[in-house]
C-alpha cells in the first residue's frame, strides 16, 4: 500500500477496489487512468501529495480535481497523480455574515445549502453539482450575474498552494498579481484550497421551469426574446434551448426562465413568451423558494443523459436572428443517431454588471457587452467523440466569426466554454490577458508543474537562460 509520510487523507492506486470510483467523472470523456489518486482532508495534505509526485523519478504529471464537471480531461492524468479535493468541501459563513469561506473541493450545492441557513446567497453556478474551483477561476457566469457580475468579481481572497509547495494568501493587497491571475487564469497558478467570497441577502422565490415550442416556431420565439430583452432587468435571465424532447424527440425549443420575485411579477416578465402564435405546447413554470432549489431545476433533465459529453461555446454581442437560425438548422441536422441528445443553449443574462469591470482588472478579458451560447454534444459511443468535437468547434467558430464581422470585437473562448486544449488554443482562451499571465506564470510556476488544461507558457523576459 502506498503511503505519504504525514498525509492524513487516502491514496488510491489502480490495484485498489475503489479505483474506478476514484477516477469517475460526470462525463466519460474526462476519465483517464492515473497511477495515484490522492484525497487530501486538510490543507497541509496538499503540499505533501504534490511533493510525492514531483520527487518521483521521473516526476509525475499532476492534475487537480475540484468538481470534475468540465468535459475535458484536465482534472485527470494518464499515469500521473491526481489531487482530488472532494473531501475538502467545508463552507463557513463569517460572523458578520458578509463573506463565506469555501474549501476548494466544495460543490455549489454545498455552498447554497450552508449560506441559506443564514438567509444568504452567493454569486455562483446555476447548477448545484458544479465545482466551486474550476467555475470560479474560469470566470463564473450565474443567474445572479445581473446583480453582482461574474463570480470572480465577488472573490475577496484565496489560499493557494504554489508549485513549490508553499501555501500563500492572495487578495487585492497581498500578492495582488497572483490574485489577478487566478481570476480567469484557471488552474495554471496553483491549487486554490480556499475561496473567500462576498455574500448577499437571499432574494427569495424565483420562477423556473420550461416553456416549450415546436422547432418550427423559432422565429416566434426569437421575436419574443427581442421583446423580453428590451425591458430586461437584473432580476431575470432566460435561456433559449434547442433540444429533442421525449417522447417523440422532434426538434423543440425550450425557454428556460429564471425570474426573481412573486409569481405575478414573474408571469408579467414571461408574457412575451406566452403570447406567441401559436402558443407554446408545454408551460411548466413553477416558483422555487430559494437559490438552492433553483440550482436543482435541471435535475430531471440531467438524470437521463448519455455517459459522454463534450461542451464548447462562444460569446456574442447581440441577438442576430439569422445566426441563431443557421445554428438551429445545423443542430437539427446533426442530432440523429448517437447524437440525438445533443443540445444548444443561448443564455441571455442582464449584462451591465459584468461590463462595469475594466477588461484588465482581472485575468478574465471578456468585459464588453455579450451573451453566450453553449453547444453540448451528448452521446454513448467513444467513436462519436471526434464527430461531436468537430461539430461543436465548427459552430463555435461560426458564432465567433459572425460576432467579429458584425461588431469588430474578437471575444476569447473562455476555458469553461472550450472543448479542450487539443482544439482551442491558450491564446483563444486567455485573449488579451495572456501576455501578463505568461509573466506571472514565470514567477509562480516556472517549471510548468500545472500542465493540464490550457497551459500558459512562462515568459521569463530577456536574458533568461
Amino acid at each position: 500500500m502506498t503511503t505519504i509520510q504525514g498525509f492524513t487523507g487516502s491514496i488510491i492506486t489502480p490495484q485498489s477496489p475503489l479505483y474506478q470510483q476514484a477516477i469517475f467523472r460526470p462525463s466519460a470523456t474526462s476519465i483517464l487512468h492515473p497511477a495515484f489518486v490522492t484525497f487530501p482532508e486538510v490543507i497541509t495534505d496538499i503540499p505533501l501529495a504534490l511533493k510525492f509526485a514531483l520527487t518521483r523519478s521521473p516526476p509525475l504529471e499532476v492534475a487537480v480535481k475540484g468538481g470534475g464537471s468540465h468535459t475535458s480531461s484536465a482534472s485527470s492524468t494518464d499515469g500521473g497523480l491526481v489531487i482530488d479535493l472532494s473531501k475538502m468541501n467545508a463552507v463557513t459563513v463569517s460572523k458578520d455574515k458578509k463573506t463565506v469561506s469555501i474549501q476548494g473541493g466544495a460543490l455549489w450545492g454545498d455552498v447554497y445549502t450552508e449560506v441559506a441557513k443564514s438567509g444568504l446567497v452567493v454569486d455562483g453556478a446555476d447548477v448545484f453539482s458544479v465545482g466551486v474551483g474550476g467555475y470560479t477561476t474560469g470566470g463564473g457566469y450565474s443567474n445572479l450575474s445581473g446583480h453582482f457580475g461574474l463570480a470572480i468579481d465577488d472573490l475577496v481572497e484565496a489560499t493557494v498552494i504554489l508549485a513549490d509547495g508553499s501555501t500563500v494568501t492572495c487578495n487585492a493587497k497581498e500578492r495582488s498579481d497572483l490574485f489577478w491571475a487566478i481570476r480567469g487564469g484557471g488552474n495554471q497558478f496553483g491549487i486554490v484550497a480556499n475561496f473567500v467570497m462576498k455574500t448577499h441577502a437571499a432574494f427569495g422565490p424565483a420562477l423556473v421551469g420550461a416553456i416549450i415550442y415546436p422547432g418550427t416556431e423559432l422565429s416566434e420565439v426569437l421575436k419574443a426574446t427581442h421583446h423580453y430583452l428590451e425591458s430586461q432587468t437584473a432580476t431575470s435571465k432566460v435561456i433559449v434551448t434547442f433540444a429533442r424532447a421525449p417522447p417523440t424527440f422532434s426538434p423543440s425549443i425550450l425557454l428556460l426562465p429564471y425570474v426573481e420575485g412573486s409569481a405575478a411579477r414573474g408571469n408579467k416578465t414571461l408574457l412575451p413568451f406566452r403570447s406567441t402564435n401559436p402558443a407554446p405546447f408545454v408551460d411548466q413554470v413553477t416558483s422555487a423558494p430559494d437559490f438552492n432549489v433553483v440550482s436543482h431545476a435541471a435535475d430531471s433533465i440531467l438524470a437521463g443523459v448519455p455517459p459522454r459529453a463534450m461542451i464548447g461555446g462562444a460569446l456574442f454581442g447581440d441577438l442576430w436572428d439569422d445566426v441563431v437560425s443557421k445554428v438551429y438548422d445545423e443542430w437539427a441536422s446533426f442530432t440523429v443517431g448517437d447524437s440525438i441528445n445533443s443540445t444548444i443553449m443561448w443564455e441571455f443574462g442582464f449584462r451591465e454588471k459584468i461590463t462595469e469591470v475594466k477588461s484588465d482588472a482581472t485575468a478574465y478579458p471578456a468585459r464588453k457587452p455579450h451573451y453566450y451560447v453553449t453547444f453540448t454534444g451528448r452521446h454513448t459511443l467513444p467513436s462519436t467523440d471526434a464527430v461531436s468535437s468537430a461539430w461543436i468547434n465548427g459552430l463555435s467558430q461560426f458564432v465567433k466569426q459572425e460576432n467579429t464581422r458584425r461588431t469588430g470585437v474578437k471575444f476569447p473562448t473562455p476555458g469553461n466554454f472550450a472543448v479542450g486544449p487539443e482544439s482551442v488554443s491558450s491564446a483563444e482562451v486567455y485573449g488579451d490577458a495572456l501576455s501578463r499571465l505568461r509573466k506571472i506564470k514565470a514567477q509562480y510556476d516556472p517549471k510548468k508543474v500545472w500542465s493540464r488544461g490550457w497551459v500558459i507558457e512562462p515568459d521569463f523576459g530577456h536574458g533568461h537562460s
